[in-house]
């Protein structure tokens, strides 16, 4: 390719990349072509040197400090201003996602690293004749618009003397002021049978009278001022009206016609009915699909609650039973070995030298050790199955599979077991550090509930807290705190909040809609948060709402009443 080309301007080129020797070597090569360019090498120099001159092309680099390609494109792309400035990728990166993802966010074209000059140009020239081409169909279009105009405002005078017609038609001159040149009022100068029927008058007494300002003085007086806009600037109005002499609805459509403009009315009586009508349907199943849904959500947890409580409590009584008998026979067993040691000590104390055989064998069984760490380990299995039985003990309460009905309950041991539940998901792992648990419980008297449904509420909330902070949190550690105190005498209010991230205020109205979720799809089924709030708001008669700013965390809090209203 000949790069010592003519050196009239071809266009205006802004060239974003911040290598140095990319920007260099594309800015000679195009500048020799006789491209007026520019370049600048991050994106936030790139848009405030476009907010000073707009390019024709941008060449826009991906990979860049501050703010990457894509962000520039979709700032640009979301400016009226800039939206149709075509933007051509030039990137290293060759992965079909990265090509995709430039195309996405507004990108015309994508050239990969290392370029052709050739392919280069020959992409840019393809745009800027594209540009050429489109201003030439806008001006094309313009003057067809003007041309249809002309067309549209000969065929209302027309249709104007067309008295047949269904509709009812009329043409208007406007009446200046001939000090100012104001539009005062509209002179009829054509109306057919309709308009006069709409109206109860003769078409003698409507024709080449005064008659717009006092017609629309009882309809809706703003009209006039909505006329003269269409006769002054040439713009269209249509519009819906209700007439109440005539009872009807009606539909206008009023163009300028030279020095006024002429309307065609229709009576649209029976189609505003039928659309009250569909409206007032259509309302209606909204509502009915709003509710088959929330039934639907109730089914499914409740099936699925019902299937995990019967699993818990089966889980936890099948646990029970031999735990119970290990438990209880550690302590005979303990017994059975300290007399046996004892008998021991008194063989050595009135054998003390016995045959080399023995001497032997209590050497190599150790014997001052085993006597030593045998008593640990029967304790140490005491202990293990202490914390079985509590585990055991935390399932059973938490499935509460046999309390079905409101019963005064200690609202910390449903918080204490919950947690006790999920402590393998607050321990320390490769990835994430451990989550501390902070309580901070106020003096609650026993509360009137449905124990087990609470239960699933702190299940669900804390579970939430977890996945919060689990790979994103503010500080130096995750940390959930959990909070309980009186309110207001006959209500207590139960806060969870986490130091995550926080959720963003325009989805927080959408939290407890069914089956909306902010998980990935297959990690949850947006039916949890809405269960919660059926439990705490329909069954408790409570509240439960969330408090969160973005960066700062998140809070739930529930807020239940004391006892059942009767």
């Amino acid at each position: 390719m000949n790069l010592n080309s003519e050196t009239d301007n071809k266009g205006n080129i802004l060239i974003v990349d911040d290598l140095i020797e990319n920007l260099q070597l594309l800015s000679d090569v195009l500048f020799k072509l006789g491209y007026t360019v520019r370049s600048v090498t991050s994106g936030v120099m790139a848009l405030k040197t476009i907010k000073v001159k707009r390019p024709d092309v941008i060449f826009l680099d991906i990979k860049m400090p501050q703010m990457d390609g894509y962000e520039v494109c979709k700032i640009l792309k979301g400016d009226e201003s800039t939206r149709h400035i075509p933007v051509i990728f030039i990137s290293a990166l060759d992965d079909v996602f990265d090509k995709v993802k430039a195309f996405e966010s507004g990108g015309i074209d994508y050239i990969t690293k290392p370029f052709h000059i050739e392919e280069v140009v020959a992409r840019l020239e393809n745009q800027l004749i594209i540009q050429r081409q489109q201003r030439l169909l806008e001006k094309e279009i313009t003057i067809r618009r003007e041309a249809e105009e002309v067309l549209y405002q000969s065929r209302a005078l027309l249709a104007s003397v067309l008295n047949s017609s269904l509709d009812g038609i009329a043409a208007m001159q406007a009446v200046r002021n001939p000090v100012t040149g104001e539009i005062e009022d509209f002179r009829c100068l054509v109306v057919n049978p309709v308009i006069a029927r709409v109206f109860k008058r003769t078409r003698e007494q409507i024709i080449g009278k005064l008659v717009v300002k006092k017609l629309l003085h009882r309809i809706a007086p703003e009209l006039f001022n909505c006329f003269v806009n269409i006769v002054e600037n040439g713009d269209s109005l249509a519009q819906d009206f209700y007439y109440e002499s005539a009872s009807a609805w009606f539909h206008f459509v009023a163009v300028k016609l030279g020095d006024g403009f002429a309307i065609t009315i229709r009576d649209i009586t029976a189609r505003k009915q039928a659309e009250f009508q569909l409206k007032q349907q259509a309302e209606n199943l909204k509502l009915t699909l709003r509710e088959l849904k929330r039934t639907q959500a109730k089914l499914i947890h409740s099936e699925k609650m019902s299937s995990i409580g019967n699993l818990v409590a089966g889980v936890a009584h099948e646990i029970n039973n031999p735990v119970n008998f290990i438990h209880g026979n550690l302590s005979p067993a303990t017994e059975y070995f300290q007399d046996l040691l004892h008998l021991v000590k008194l063989y050595q104390q009135h054998f003390p030298d016995p045959p080399p055989e023995i001497q032997a064998e209590i050497k190599a069984i150790n014997l001052d050790f085993l006597q030593e760490d045998l008593l640990k380990l029967l304790n140490s299995m005491q202990i293990g199955t202490e914390r079985i039985q509590e585990i055991v003990l935390s399932l059973r309460n938490f499935s509460r599979h046999d309390e079905a009905e409101f019963k005064r309950v200690d609202i910390h041991q449903g918080i204490d077991n919950t947690l006790m539940i999920l402590q393998n998901r607050l321990k320390a792992t490769l990835k994430n550090p451990e989550i501390a648990v902070i309580k901070d419980y106020g003096q609650l008297p026993l509360i009137e509930c449905y124990s087990g449904q609470l239960n699933q509420v702190f299940m669900n909330l804390i579970n939430n807290a977890i996945d919060s902070v689990s790979t994103h949190f503010i500080g130096e550690r995750p940390k959930i705190k959990i909070q309980t105190l009186v309110h207001n005498n006959h209500r207590i209010s139960i806060k969870i909040s986490d130091n995550g991230l926080g959720i963003a205020k325009e989805l927080q109205s959408k939290l407890f809609d069914p089956f909306f979720t902010t998980k990935e799809v297959g990690e949850g089924t947006g039916l949890g948060l809405f269960i919660c709030h059926q439990i705490v708001v329909d069954k408790h008669g409570g509240d439960l709402y969330c408090h969160s700013t973005i960066g700062k965390g998140a809070e739930f809090v529930i807020e239940i009443p004391l006892a059942k209203h009767k």
